[in-house]
């Protein structure tokens, strides 16, 4: 993927992560609490491996990329089971992502990356892919937040692609009527 593409990607993972962050922010109670009937045990549980892929890739042993020090708030691979913990994490990691991101084209396209275990057959990875793939994954993500949120009674925003071109500035409501 074309660096301009990632960077657009990531910003938008910034907007979504705003709307997240307001509906934690206004129901503290639900941030760490038990969301019974979701695949996770709780919305920190669900960001915990969201923000530390970022920092296993950028930072950790994964990828090798070594943006900076891994910084995982707490006992891998626990829950960071404090907000304020979690939204300090966040932002390191996207300090490392803004890092990897910052570099000249043949170091973001040379495919010389394998991940920490990957059979020695596997396609190698360019640093533009594995950028990609994190914003890719932490949007993967959305709809398994949204499922918490609705699990403990919260009506949402909408975080889609579409509402961050269309409304940024906007905080819409995921109450049916968007």
């Amino acid at each position: 993927m074309k660096r301009d593409a990632i960077a657009e990607l990531f910003d938008y993972a910034g907007w979504a992560w705003e709307r997240i962050a307001r509906m934690i922010d206004e129901h503290p109670e639900a941030y760490a609490a038990a969301a019974p009937g979701s695949g996770w045990p709780s919305i920190a549980a669900c960001l915990s491996h969201m923000v530390g892929s970022y920092d296993g890739w950028l930072n950790g042993p994964w990828g090798g990329i070594q943006s900076g020090e891994m910084t995982y708030p707490g006992e891998w691979p626990k829950p960071i089971d404090d907000w304020q913990a979690m939204q300090a994490y966040r932002r390191r990691t996207r300090e490392s992502f803004q890092l990897a991101l910052d570099v000249p084209d043949n170091v973001l396209y040379e495919p010389n990356i394998r991940e920490a275990g990957a059979p020695p057959e596997s396609q190698p990875l360019s640093r533009a892919d594995v950028l990609t793939n994190l914003v890719l994954h932490e949007r993967g993500h959305h709809g398994d937040l949204s499922t918490l949120f609705y699990q403990h009674g919260i009506t949402g925003f909408l975080v889609d692609y579409t509402f961050y071109r269309m409304l940024p500035g906007e905080f819409v409501p995921d109450d049916g009527e968007h």
